[in-house]
């Protein structure tokens, strides 16, 4: 079990873990149907995409570490690390391209983090209590 995940959101099958990737990619299409920024769509689904993916990375390496302390600090160093590439991503496109850029990277970035979050609240709280 990681440090940062509920084991029932790890145990979940493939397709629900990785939803939100799969929601960021197929919203595109709509979005950018309706006048979305190509750019800033591309910048901020890429952002969300490798975040995710470093943080599978990080926790498989992670997940071997019998030192609960190093676990946690590397846990923690990765999740702030993957929240600063996607800051950056963000002011990235927004300085350089356009604010409208940077706009909708910011909500695709949101939007995925509020899908993820949701979900991952919802694992914990319908995960089974033990009554001991």
């Amino acid at each position: 079990m990681s440090i940062s995940a509920p084991r029932t959101f790890e145990a979940q099958p493939l397709s629900l873990r990785y939803l939100d990737i799969v929601l960021v990619v197929l919203v595109a299409v709509p979005a950018l149907a309706l006048g979305a920024p190509e750019l800033g769509y591309a910048v901020g689904a890429g952002a969300w995409i490798v975040q995710r993916l470093l943080a599978v990375v990080v926790e498989k390496r992670i997940e071997h570490l019998a030192d609960q302390r190093r676990r946690l600090g590397i846990s923690l160093a990765s999740a702030m690390g993957r929240v600063w590439l996607m800051a950056i991503a963000i002011m990235v496109v927004g300085v350089t391209a356009s604010r409208p850029d940077g706009l909708t990277a910011a909500l695709v970035i949101f939007a995925a983090f509020s899908f993820t979050f949701a979900r991952a609240a919802f694992a914990h709280a319908t995960r089974p209590r033990s009554t001991d």
